[in-house]
């Protein structure tokens, strides 16, 4: 795993994180509470890692919540200032993706 996802979990840990005001908006649309995302890229897999992104690497989690229901955060890393960014949420979609890991392109 690369390193920035460690730092992403490290500063979620140091309660050193953004909420992006889009993934505020997607969380209060689709019922998402805030607990629901951070046990999300504590204790969920990646999916997708994009290290070489701009302008910050990201990466996309994914957690099994509610009766196995799959929750994606997608979730960016400022190196510079050592905090992480969530980016978005989502709750799995079979229009978007073929599986929980495999998205439709």
């Amino acid at each position: 795993m690369d390193n920035f996802v460690s730092e992403i979990r490290a500063s979620i840990i140091r309660d050193h994180y953004l909420i992006s005001d889009h993934a505020r908006q997607r969380m209060n649309q689709r019922g998402i509470g805030r607990s629901e995302v951070l046990q999300t890229i504590l204790y969920g897999e990646v999916v997708e890692q994009t290290p070489n992104a701009s302008p910050h690497p990201k990466c996309l989690f994914i957690n099994f919540m509610q009766s196995n229901r799959p929750l994606y955060v997608a979730c960016g890393y400022n190196s510079g200032k050592e905090y992480a960014i969530i980016i978005t949420v989502h709750w799995f979609d079979p229009d978007k993706w073929f599986d929980w890991y495999t998205r439709r392109r």
